[in-house]
């Protein structure tokens, strides 16, 4: 493989190259003296003893074609990914920018707490932002109320401004469904509740959505991080349909029934790991 991979791409040698020393750089600081300075002796060690490599060199030389590897991975799912599925996650799943405040009400709870008294501090939070939401639809203004009641200290004195978000800006799915739910102009009903505490939402503005030209490279990216994981058996497809497309065969009649068996339990293996998960 390493021959194909280097042919394929010969345009990609360098960057793989940059990024084995990169990686092998950023475990030099794990791996110090008692003076701090770098001990090579003791990374050789860890990676002779979990990766079977008695060099540097010959690491970086397995992280540089691992690197290529992944690409080959990457060029074959994406071969699989039909314009029709770029399209309809272009409609589904690429949203415009909005401009959202928010008010965020963070339960009292410590560890120290018993269960009950836990259960209490998040009721406790769950009205006090029921009650925000009351001042809102009694006319009071968003922004005054998050300065008084918002316990994110990050936006509370800008008046709950989280500026322009996308999905996954936030980090919270709950979030996120708000924040597309709602109409601008408008904030959430009831109170939101996020691995955070609960949050009210106020979408102020929205943007215009990205051309499905500009958003095709993400959408692809998605579509195979969602593909790979999905199918474990495509990383080892990839791999020997590039074999093929190079011309690899193994004539030795033995030779071969004992690589296509070891493929085909590669495969099982993976749709099995797949299931089990």
């Amino acid at each position: 493989d390493k021959k194909i991979l280097e042919e394929k791409y010969k345009d990609e040698l360098d960057s793989a190259k940059e990024y084995a020393e990169n990686y092998v750089n950023s475990l030099k600081y794990y791996y110090v003296d008692e003076n701090g300075n770098f001990d090579e002796a003791k990374l050789m060690s860890e990676i002779n003893q979990y990766y079977g490599f008695t060099s540097l060199d010959e690491f970086k030389e397995n992280l540089k074609i691992q690197r290529l590897r992944e690409k080959a991975i990457e060029d074959y799912v994406d071969g699989t990914i039909k314009d029709k599925e770029i399209e309809k996650y272009y409609k589904d799943e690429v949203k415009p920018n909005r401009e959202v405040s928010h008010i965020q009400i963070i339960p009292e709870v410590k560890d120290s707490m018993t269960e009950d008294e836990k259960k209490s501090a998040k009721e406790a939070a769950l009205n006090e932002a029921k009650s925000v939401i009351a001042k809102l639809k009694k006319g009071e203004k968003f922004e005054d109320l998050a300065k008084e009641y918002s316990d994110d200290e990050a936006t509370k004195e800008k008046g709950g401004s989280l500026g322009e978000i996308n999905k996954g800006t936030y980090g919270s799915d709950e979030f996120d469904k708000e924040v597309y739910n709602l109409k601008v102009g408008s904030y959430s009903n009831t109170p939101i509740e996020t691995t955070k505490g609960y949050e009210i939402v106020y979408v102020t503005s929205e943007k215009e959505k990205k051309s499905l030209e500009d958003a095709k490279d993400e959408i692809i990216e998605a579509l195979r991080e969602k593909k790979l994981s999905e199918d474990a058996t495509l990383q080892i497809t990839a791999i020997t349909e590039l074999r093929k497309e190079y011309g690899v065969e193994i004539v030795d009649t033995e030779i071969n029934k004992n690589y296509n068996d070891y493929i085909n339990a590669l495969i099982e293996k993976a749709k099995n790991d797949k299931t089990e998960n």
